[in-house]
């Protein structure tokens, strides 16, 4: 037995003191008296007395074989105390028994008849022993319970099984009936045959009557329960399963009694309360403080969720121990709503009223804003410091709403803005990007309540997720007919932006976008002013120098972009070179010269005639990550520009651009144009002076031989003079191309350049030299103007490298080339043989007219044509980009 506590040691103190009375000593008293006079109850009695009993204080003995008696025996010699057991166990049996008054206790013979009585039988029966004593026990047994042969039945089976128990009604002397407790034990001698029987009765009346009540009680409980329809009432064993269920718990969660009885309580909450252990936790709490209220969701069984108030009752046993718990449910889901709205509309003021403050600082700010970019940076920084939100950036689309630029943010980290170029840059990814696409689209807000299972969060959701952010909106930026980009907002929370707050960010999207349009409004006056003051300057330039000195200038100091550079195209050296930059100092030497056909994106736009954006537009040369702009410039060369203060170029960057480039174009053309007729005037005036002797020539020709002209006309002379006439057909054609230039061509058409190689090859009287053809292709030309210039290579090829020249007509990756093995020409004589008047055979009647014919013609038809030395050590002439 465990340690006693003070109280228990108290207890038996006080119960030996009762047992060793005077009046008391030795005499034996039941559990119950025990626990009467001590005034306690019979459990704590009896474990008082076991104890006592295993101390050796006190005396114990089992009667009936279940009830027992407890007496103190005074100190005596042992065969003294040996005699004095004897006789209570024997002789003084019935001096025991008949002490003992809760319980009538007294012997029957085998046949059923009585044969002693105590006080304790006389007090519950109310038969004196003279009027009992060999009568039959049967009298104690209700007239229906004897018609029933009960009494013969119980004596039978105490006989058969050597005890037995019973309750029921029994009968008084004076007829009135208790409800009682009977125990009947046989008695056998050593041989084993029936003696007797010992009848132990205990009136039960008043427990009898109590569990009646109980009953009662009970019933009227649980009819009231099941009637009661408000409230989910039902029991839960021990371990939470259900075991009763009312017609409310019914109606509240769904679920009918065959179909919920014996499954757990933990159905009734959500899967995550579940998960949390929610459930085990409450009935713990149960346990330990008697009772727990709980508040909470909790489901239905079709699936639906209710607001529910449950108090939960831990239910024990008369000895402590745990014998379920009474729960009671009540559907608080309207008080719950109201409750809910109440602090909802709260918390909106709360953030109504944050929100005006931010948009209050905000307008403050627009009203002192200078540029663009400073507007939308300061509405990004007062959003993400707010309580309410927790980032915010803008961004600008571009007119297929494919592409999408952030500009300005506030509380996103770069991995956030990484996810956003990646998902741009995803070729996978649906068109038209994003509820901003949506939201320029519709000229309305758009708000995505719940990010995680809202779709329309795409392409950038998960990353959204990432963050943290739970919900967000995009406020379109426009004005008028001006799309400006859109603003994004984030929130930590789920539903943060109800209608309220949609209707005043929608607002400040209003005046933003009001905002931007003054700015930009009065930076267009500034730029177009500026603007005026560069086109006046480059239609008034001279040099192309000057031209692209002023484009530079314009476009970093007027349009407050970073740098700019301008390419412009040698096609002598057939390659781009930096003539104009903004760089200085070191980083000036590195802007080099881009060649044909490199991996540029320099030369790409240049080849292409399309405006392009690269991440740099020179390797050697930093731009600070930000985007560069590539605008062709004809075919003079390419403008590069890189944006200010952002990674991306805004619309309005590149429709500024563009001008300056479409400006710059048409100063360009226009010196160009300036330059051709100042040396076409020179050309004219050379080729009047020389157009005297050429004409002359063969006029004088035509005229010796027609004053030779016999009476009939000699075959060969006329050929001669059909001959010097070609000649001045050809002599016309080139005047015609040097002076006119395209105007002279007209509409190319496809040429067999073989066919037409061939047929300025047979003109040549050179019957010992060679023409060798190593291309097939046809080329859009006018079909005599590339005979003339063939030939006109044909015949400088037989010039200088005599009658048995081998001339070979060749083809290139994009184009086609003329050589011989000739003499060749001199390195530092290549680029003046295209000049006009330049000739080595002045003396033999050359013009210097040929080449310069080759030159310009290949102009007028944009090829590049350059002389360089052939395989054979002789002259090469190219001609590229030929179509």
């Amino acid at each position: 037995m465990g340690t006693s506590g003070p109280s228990s040691q108290k207890e038996r103190s006080e119960i030996l003191r009762v047992l060793t009375q005077r009046d008391t000593l030795g005499t034996p008293l039941t559990t119950n008296e025990v626990a009467d006079a001590v005034d306690c109850d019979p459990r704590t009695a009896a474990s008082n007395l076991e104890a006592l009993a295993e101390q050796g204080d006190i005396q114990t003995k089992t009667i009936g074989g279940e009830y027992r008696i407890w007496w103190h025996q005074t100190a005596q010699p042992q065969d003294e105390q040996s005699t004095a057991e004897s006789t209570i166990e024997h002789a003084q049996f019935q001096e025991l028994v008949e002490a003992i008054t809760d319980y009538a206790i007294f012997v029957l013979d085998a046949d059923g008849y009585v044969q002693t009585w105590n006080d304790g039988a006389k007090q519950i029966k109310g038969y004196d022993d003279d009027e009992i004593i060999g009568e039959h026990f049967s009298r104690f047994y209700t007239a229906e319970d004897r018609d029933a042969g009960v009494p013969d039945k119980n004596l039978e089976r105490a006989a058969a099984n050597g005890r037995i128990e019973d309750e029921g009604e029994r009968v008084r002397n004076d007829g009135s009936r208790f409800w009682a407790n009977v125990t009947i034990t046989a008695i056998r001698d050593d041989d084993g045959d029936l003696q007797g029987f010992i009848k132990v009765t205990r009136d039960m009346t008043d427990r009898h009557e109590y569990e009646e009540q109980l009953r009662e009680q009970k019933e009227r409980f649980e009819t009231l329960v099941r009637e009661v329809k408000d409230y989910a009432i039902f029991l839960l064993d021990a371990d939470g399963y259900v075991q009763t269920w009312n017609e409310g718990a019914e109606q509240l969660k769904g679920y009918e009694k065959n179909e919920i009885v014996g499954e757990h309580f933990s159905t009734f909450y959500p899967e995550d309360d579940r998960e949390a252990g929610r459930p085990e936790k409450n009935l713990g709490a149960a346990v330990e403080n008697g009772r727990v209220e709980d508040e909470g969701e909790r489901v239905r069984k079709d699936g639906s969720r209710f607001w529910a108030n449950v108090i939960i009752t831990a239910l024990h046993d008369d000895d402590g121990s745990l014998r379920g718990f009474a729960k009671v449910t009540r559907d608080m889901s309207e008080r719950h709503e109201y409750e809910q709205r109440l602090r909802d509309q709260r918390d909106e003021l709360d953030e109504l009223n944050q929100i005006n403050a931010v948009i209050r600082d905000i307008d403050q700010t627009l009203v002192t804003a200078d540029s663009q970019q400073e507007i939308e940076q300061a509405v990004c920084d007062r959003l993400a410091a707010s309580d309410t939100y927790t980032a915010a950036w803008t961004a600008e689309y571009t007119d297929d709403y494919e592409t999408i630029t952030p500009r300005a943010w506030a509380g996103i980290d770069e991995a956030y803005l990484d996810a956003i170029r990646a998902a741009d840059s995803d070729t996978a990814e649906q068109t038209e990007k994003g509820i901003g696409a949506t939201a320029l689209k519709e000229h309305a807000v758009q708000p995505v309540h719940h990010l995680h299972r809202d779709p329309s969060g795409e392409p950038w959701r998960d990353a959204s997720l990432d963050e943290g952010y739970e919900s967000a909106i995009t406020v379109p930026l426009q004005y008028n007919e001006a799309e400006y980009g859109v603003l994004t907002v984030y929130a930590e929370h789920e539903s943060a932006f109800d209608e309220r707050k949609i209707e005043v960010l929608s607002e400040l999207g209003v005046t933003i976008s009001y905002a931007i349009a003054a700015v930009r409004r009065k930076e267009r006056e500034q730029t177009l002013t500026a603007l005026q003051e560069s086109t006046r300057q480059l239609l008034n330039t001279g040099t192309e120098t000057e031209i692209g000195d002023i484009i530079v200038e314009t476009l970093t100091d007027d349009a407050a972009l970073t740098d700019a550079v301008v390419y412009r195209f040698d096609t002598d050296e057939n390659a781009l070179n930096p003539v104009n930059s903004s760089f200085e100092g070191a980083e000036s030497n590195q802007v080099t010269p881009v060649s044909a056909g490199a991996d540029s994106p320099v030369w790409q736009s240049f080849q292409n005639g399309e405006t392009r954006f690269a991440d740099v537009f020179m390797p050697e040369v930093s731009t600070g990550g930000r985007q560069t702009m590539l605008v062709p410039l004809g075919s003079f060369g390419v403008l590069a520009v890189t944006e200010a203060e952002r990674e991306t170029f805004t619309m309005n960057a590149q429709d500024l651009v563009h001008l300056v480039a479409a400006t710059a174009e048409a100063a360009l053309k226009r010196a160009d144009r300036e330059r051709r007729l100042q040396r076409q005037n020179q050309q004219l005036d050379n080729f009047a002076s020389m157009l005297a002797h050429e004409l002359r020539n063969p006029v004088n020709i035509g005229q010796i031989y027609s004053q030779q002209l016999p009476a009939e006309t000699d075959v060969a002379a006329v050929e001669y003079i059909a001959e010097a006439f070609d000649r001045i057909e050809d002599m016309i054609d080139i005047m015609l191309v040097l002076t006119r230039g395209s105007e002279a061509v007209g509409t190319p058409t496809a040429v067999d350049l073989p066919d037409a190689a061939r047929e300025a090859w047979s003109e040549m009287d050179v019957p010992e030299a060679r023409l060798d053809i190593e291309i097939n292709r046809t080329i859009q030309t006018d079909e005599t103007y590339i005979q003339h210039l063939l030939r006109n290579l044909f015949e400088n090829a037989v010039e200088h490298g005599g009658e048995d020249v081998t001339v070979e007509v060749g083809e290139l990756e994009d184009g086609f080339y003329v050589a011989d093995d000739g003499v060749g020409i001199p390195a530092e004589e290549r680029e003046s043989v295209f000049e006009e008047g330049y000739t080595t055979a002045g003396n033999t009647g050359g013009t210097g007219l040929g080449l310069a014919f080759v030159k310009e013609l290949a102009e007028v038809y944009e090829w590049q044509c350059e002389v360089t030395e052939s395989a054979a050590g002789g002259a090469r002439f190219e001609f590229r980009n030929v179509l």
